[in-house]
C-alpha cells in the first residue's frame, strides 16, 4: 500500500509519535493506503511554521500581484496531479470516477481566478470620501490585509475540492493555513500540498495534517497562534468550534449542515424538474451540504411528479466509483451507511411512505462496500425527523403543498438555511418564490451549481460567513480603517476640546462657490447662468405669496423658452413631505435645473429637491451631514427677503412630523451655484418680515462670529454684514422703495451666509428652531428675539468677539473694556430691533410661558448648540434665557 505523510514547513515528515492509520476504499470496504497520523506535536509543528512564514512576510508581505504569480504556478502543479487527483478521490472518497476527474481541472481553475481577481479588482484599498464625522475632517481610507494564521477543517464528502477553497482563499489573501483534511479522506490534501512545494509557495504557508477529528481539532481551533478557523462540516461540529473559538475570539467562517427546500412549482417543465428533484439529491449519494432533500410539489401534479421521480431514481445505475458508468458509487465509510439506514426505518416508523430504495445494495464481487439504493419517501410531512433533519444520504422527502406561499413557509420551516431550488416556467414567479426563501444559495431550474466568483454559505445554523467569490476573500482580512487628521493641533481639535477648557478652534478652511450676481436689473443673467450650468428645463420653486406679488412672472418671463413649470404650494415652514412633492413635479417635467424665488424656506426646499431629484427616492432619505459624493442638481436662488444668506450656505432645514423637530440636510455639495440679489425682488416685502428676516442675518453674522469655529476670514465677513444690516435695516424701514439699501441688506445677508456656512451658527439658533417646530415661530422673529440674551449669555467665552460686535454696530467703545463693549453690543442690538420695530418678547409670538423649560431641552440638543461661545449642557441655564426674553 502506499504511504502518505503530514506535510509540515515544506516538507513531507512521519508523525512525532511515528504513529500510522489505514484509510479505506468505501467501494470495497478495504484498506488502500496508510497515512501518518498526527498529533498534538505535530500540532505544535504546523502552527508555529505558519506563524513563522506569516510573521516574516515572505508571503503576507508579497503584492497581490506577485502573489498571483505564484499561485498561478500553483494552480499549474494541480493542473498536472488531475489524473491522480481523480483516481485518488474516487478511491478515497467513494466519488464516480465521472465526478472526480474535474476536481484537477475546477481547483486550478479557481486558484487562477480568485488570484487574478485578488490581484486586479479585490478592494484592498478604499477611500472614504465622507466618514460621516462632520467634527474630525480628514482622509479616510480603509486597508484590508491578511488575517494571519488559519485553520481550515474539510469534511469527507469533497476532500479535493474543500481543500482548494480552504487553501486558495486563505493563501491568495496572504495568510498561512494548516489545514486538517477529514480522517476517513486525507489523501487528496496530501496532493495538493504536493503541488503546492512543486510550485515553490514558500515553506510554512501551507500544511496538512491528517488525523483524528476530535483532539487534533481541539489543539487547533484552541491554540494561542491561531487567527482564524474556518470549517465545512456538520452543524454540531460547527457549534463545538465556535464555542472553543470564543475563547480567544477567534474569527470564524462555518459552512455547515443544510435540509433544502427544492420547490417544484405548478407551471414547471415536469420532466426538467423531476431530473433535478433527483440530481438535486441523488448527486454524489446525496452526501452534499446543500442537496435539495426536501422536494416541495404542488397538489395537482403531486401524484404525477412522484410517479415519474420513482421511474427516473430507478434508473440511476449504483456500482463502484471507478467504473465509468455509475451514476452513484457508495456512502463514503460505514458509520454513513449506518446512519442512513436507522434514518429510513425512522421515516417509516414516522408514517412516510417508502416509494422506492430503502434497502442496500450488493455489488457482486464488492460485497463489503457502503451502497444504498436512491430512496424517495412520499406523504412526508415537513414535521417529520427526516423533513427536519440533516439524513446526508440519497433520501429525499416528497412534500405536498397548495400554493406558493405555503411552499416558502415550508421551506422556511428549518434551522437550517444553506440552499435550495425552484423550478417554474416563469422567471418571475421563481425570483419572487426565491427572495423570498431564507437562504444562502438558490437555483433557478438548476441544482448544485458553483461558481468561483459567486459566494456559498448558510443563513441560520447552515453557517456563519461566505466561501469564494469577493465575500469570501473577504472574509480572510481584517479591516483597518486609517484616519489622518486634517488640522494637527489641539487648537484646532473639535472633539478633544471635551476634556479642556478651550473653547475656540483654531484653523481656518474656506468653501463658498457661489456665483453671486448683486445689484439693480440683475435679473436678466438668469438666461446665459441656466446655459453655463448646462440646463435646459428648469422648475421654478416659491410661495404662494411671492407668486401673487407678480414676482415668479418676472423669473418666468427671464427664462423664457428654458421655464417649464412653478411649484408654489409652499409654507412658511417647510417639511419633508413639501420636498417631496415638488420632486415628484420636477421628475415629471424631466427638470435638469431648479431655481428658487423666495425666502429661507423656498431656498431650503429647492436644496433638498435638488438631492433627492439627483438621488432618487423620497427627501428623509438624505437627510445627513455631509454624505454626497458629486454635484447635485443645478440651482439658482434668488432672495426675495432681506436675507437667510441660505443662498450661499450649505444647509437646508426642513421640518420632519415624524421626527417632531427640524432635521439637517448640511453638505457642501448643496451650496447654490448661482444667486441673483436683485434689488427689485425685496421691493413688496412687507415691513415686518423686512426686519426678522434681516435680524435673521444678523443673528448669522453675531453667532459666527462668535462660534468655536470662528476664523479671520468668516470674521471679516460677519464684521461687515452687521456694519451693513445696521447702516440699511432703518433705512429700508423708513423707505421701503429704497433699492440702493434694500440691495445692501441682501449683500449683508450673503455675507453672513458665507460666514457662518464655515463658521458654524450658535445657541440662538438652536433656541430659534427649537419654538420654530414647536409653536411655529417664524425663524427670523425667533432668532432676533433671542439673539442679545444669548450674547450676554456668552459674554464670559466671546467678550472680544462682542467687542467687535460693538464697533460695528457704531458704539463708541474707548474707555470700555471687552466685558462692557460686548454688554455694549446686545443693547446696540436691542435698540435697532425697537427703532426698527421687531417683537422684543416671545410672548408677542405666541410662544406659550408654560413650555419653555420643555423648549429648553430641545434646544440643547440642537446641532447648532454645539458651536455656541459658550458650552451648553445645562437645560436650565436655557430656560432661564428664554424666560428672560418671554
Amino acid at each position: 500500500m502506499d504511504h502518505y505523510k503530514l506535510f509540515i514547513d515544506g516538507e513531507f515528515v512521519d508523525a512525532a509519535n511515528g504513529e500510522v492509520f489505514e484509510t479505506i476504499d468505501p467501494g470495497t470496504g478495504a484498506p488502500f493506503a496508510t497515512v501518518a497520523k498526527a498529533g498534538k506535536a505535530d500540532v505544535e509543528a504546523a502552527i508555529a511554521a505558519a506563524r513563522r512564514s506569516f510573521d516574516s512576510g515572505i508571503w503576507s508581505n508579497l503584492s497581490p500581484a506577485a502573489r498571483a504569480e505564484k499561485i498561478y504556478d500553483f494552480a499549474d502543479q494541480v493542473g498536472q496531479q488531475t489524473l491522480r487527483l481523480a483516481v485518488t478521490e474516487s478511491q478515497d472518497a467513494g466519488h464516480v470516477i465521472k465526478l472526480s476527474k474535474f476536481w484537477g481541472m475546477l481547483g486550478s481553475g479557481m486558484l487562477r481566478n480568485l488570484g487574478y481577481y485578488a490581484s486586479r479588482d479585490f478592494p484592498w484599498r478604499e477611500e472614504i470620501p465622507y466618514s460621516g464625522n462632520v467634527f474630525a475632517p480628514g482622509r479616510e481610507w480603509i486597508r484590508r490585509e491578511p488575517i494571519g494564521v488559519c485553520v481550515g477543517i474539510v469534511p469527507w464528502n469533497f476532500p479535493a475540492s474543500m481543500a482548494f477553497w480552504k487553501i486558495g482563499l486563505a493563501i491568495i489573501m496572504g495568510n498561512s493555513i494548516v489545514l486538517k483534511p477529514a480522517t476517513s479522506t486525507p489523501l487528496t490534501a496530501l496532493i495538493i500540498a504536493e503541488a503546492a512545494q512543486a510550485a515553490g509557495i514558500p515553506k510554512g504557508v501551507i500544511n496538512v495534517l491528517p488525523g483524528p477529528g476530535g483532539s487534533l481539532g481541539k489543539f487547533l481551533c484552541t491554540h494561542p497562534d491561531v487567527d482564524k478557523i474556518a470549517i465545512t462540516g456538520s452543524t454540531e461540529v460547527g457549534r463545538e468550534i465556535m464555542k472553543m473559538a470564543s475563547d480567544s475570539v477567534k474569527k470564524v467562517t462555518l459552512e455547515l449542515g443544510g435540509k433544502s427546500a427544492n420547490i417544484i412549482l405548478d407551471d414547471a417543465d415536469i420532466d426538467l424538474a423531476v431530473n433535478g428533484a433527483c440530481f438535486g439529491t441523488f448527486f454524489h449519494q446525496g452526501q452534499v451540504c446543500e442537496s435539495g432533500t426536501r422536494v416541495l410539489v404542488p397538489a395537482k401534479i403531486y401524484d404525477e411528479f412522484v410517479e415519474k421521480m420513482k421511474k427516473r431514481a430507478e434508473q440511476i445505475r449504483v456500482g463502484y466509483q471507478l467504473m465509468p458508468d455509475s451514476h452513484m458509487g457508495p456512502l463514503a465509510n460505514a458509520a454513513q451507511l449506518a446512519t442512513v439506514e436507522s434514518y429510513v426505518k425512522l421515516g417509516q416508523e414516522e408514517g412516510a411512505k417508502l416509494i422506492t430504495g430503502g434497502k442496500r445494495v450488493v455489488m457482486p464481487g464488492l460485497e463489503g462496500g457502503y451502497y444504498y439504493a436512491p430512496t424517495i419517501f412520499a406523504d412526508v410531512k415537513n414535521s417529520m425527523r427526516i423533513a427536519q433533519e440533516e439524513i446526508f444520504g440519497p433520501v429525499v422527502c416528497v412534500i405536498k403543498y397548495e400554493g406558493d406561499e405555503e411552499a416558502v413557509a415550508i421551506a422556511n420551516d428549518s434551522i437550517y438555511g444553506l440552499g435550495g431550488g425552484v423550478f417554474s416556467r416563469s422567471n418571475a414567479r421563481a425570483v419572487r418564490v426565491a427572495e423570498k426563501i431564507r437562504t444562502g444559495t438558490v437555483w433557478i431550474n438548476n441544482y448544485h451549481i458553483f461558481a468561483d466568483f459567486c459566494p456559498f454559505g448558510g443563513y441560520k445554523q447552515s453557517g456563519v460567513g461566505r466561501e469564494l467569490g469577493a465575500a469570501g476573500l473577504a472574509e480572510y482580512t481584517q479591516v483597518k480603517r486609517i484616519h489622518v487628521n486634517s488640522f494637527a493641533a489641539v487648537e484646532s481639535n473639535f472633539t478633544m476640546t471635551c476634556l479642556s477648557d478651550q473653547t475656540r478652534l483654531a484653523f481656518v478652511q474656506y468653501n463658498c462657490p457661489t456665483n453671486v450676481i448683486s445689484g439693480h436689473g440683475t435679473l436678466p443673467a438668469i438666461y446665459k447662468e441656466v446655459v453655463n450650468l448646462g440646463c435646459k428645463r428648469v422648475l421654478i420653486l416659491t410661495d404662494p405669496g411671492v407668486r401673487q406679488a407678480g414676482l415668479t412672472q418676472k423669473v418666468q418671463d427671464a427664462l423664457v423658452e428654458f421655464c417649464v413649470g412653478v411649484f408654489d404650494n409652499i409654507a412658511q415652514d417647510t417639511d419633508l413631505d413639501i420636498v417631496d412633492a415638488a420632486t415628484a413635479m420636477a421628475r415629471e417635467l424631466r427638470a435638469d435645473c431648479i431655481v428658487s424665488v423666495g425666502g429661507g424656506s423656498v431656498i431650503y426646499t429647492a436644496k433638498s429637491v435638488c438631492v433627492t431629484l439627483k438621488n432618487g427616492g423620497k427627501c428623509n432619505d438624505h437627510i445627513a451631514l455631509n454624505r454626497l459624493q458629486e454635484p447635485q442638481t443645478p440651482h439658482i436662488v434668488i432672495p426675495t427677503t432681506s436675507g437667510t444668506g441660505s443662498e450661499v450656505t450649505n444647509i437646508a432645514v426642513i421640518k420632519s412630523k415624524a421626527a417632531g423637530r427640524k432635521v439637517f440636510l448640511a453638505d457642501p455639495r448643496i451650496i447654490p451655484n448661482t444667486a441673483i440679489l436683485d434689488p427689485q425682488f425685496t421691493l413688496t416685502l412687507p415691513p415686518g418680515l423686512t426686519v426678522t428676516t434681516a435680524m435673521d442675518a444678523m443673528t448669522h453674522a453675531v453667532e459666527a462670529l462668535t462660534s468655536i469655529m470662528a476664523q479671520p476670514i468668516c470674521d471679516g465677513q460677519a464684521l461687515q454684514a452687521i456694519r451693513l444690516i445696521k447702516e440699511n435695516l432703518p433705512k429700508v424701514v423708513a423707505n421701503p422703495k429704497d433699492e440702493k439699501a434694500r440691495n445692501q441688506l441682501q449683500v449683508a445677508a450673503t455675507m453672513a451666509g458665507w460666514a457662518f456656512t464655515i463658521a458654524q451658527v450658535g445657541l440662538a439658533h438652536a433656541m430659534a428652531h427649537t419654538v420654530g417646530i414647536l409653536y411655529n415661530v417664524p425663524h427670523g422673529a425667533a432668532c432676533g428675539i433671542v439673539l442679545p440674551a444669548v450674547m450676554r449669555f456668552n459674554v464670559d467665552f466671546a467678550a472680544d468677539k462682542l467687542a467687535m460686535v460693538a464697533q460695528a454696530m457704531g458704539v463708541n467703545t474707548a474707555g470700555m473694556d471687552d466685558k462692557a463693549a460686548a454688554s455694549a453690543a446686545a443693547d446696540a442690538i436691542e435698540q435697532l430691533m425697537k427703532e426698527t420695530g421687531h417683537p422684543m418678547r416671545l410672548r408677542d409670538v405666541k410662544v406659550p410661558e408654560d413650555g419653555l423649560d420643555m423648549a429648553a431641552f430641545h434646544a440643547i440638543c440642537d446641532t447648532a448648540a454645539l458651536f455656541n461661545a459658550r458650552p451648553v449642557s445645562d437645560p436650565g441655564e436655557v430656560a432661564a434665557l428664554y424666560k428672560q426674553v418671554y
